[in-house]
């Protein structure tokens, strides 16, 4: 996997494009995670990737928000877990094995 530009990433010979530039990516064993954001909110702006460009899942498949909103931040606490940061001020902790959220901390 290698990100091209701002807005394009090659998985293996596929190219992903994006509308919306890249603000981060983090690399898994068996995914990686592609934070895409500018000065908007963006909804559901998490994605993970297999590494032959398919999509797996967006944050909202795991979070199940009843108003999808945008994420601020993403960050890799181990090889299974991702901390995200929701615009809102929630930051989930999700364990990717199982695909469930382990714990919500409230900023405000």
């Amino acid at each position: 996997m290698k990100q091209i530009g701002e807005k394009q990433i090659d998985a293996n010979g596929v190219l992903i494009n994006f509308e919306i530039s890249i603000k981060k990516i983090i690399e898994y064993d068996n995914c990686f995670i592609v934070l895409i954001r500018e000065r908007k909110e963006i909804p559901n702006n998490i994605i993970a990737y297999d590494y032959y460009g398919n999509e797996l899942w967006k944050i909202n498949d795991i979070v199940r928000a009843k108003i999808s909103r945008g994420y601020d931040d993403i960050e890799k606490m181990s090889n299974n877990m991702l901390k995200t940061y929701y615009e809102l001020g929630i930051v989930y902790e999700i364990d990717l094995d199982c695909m469930k959220i382990t714990n919500e901390t409230y900023m405000r």
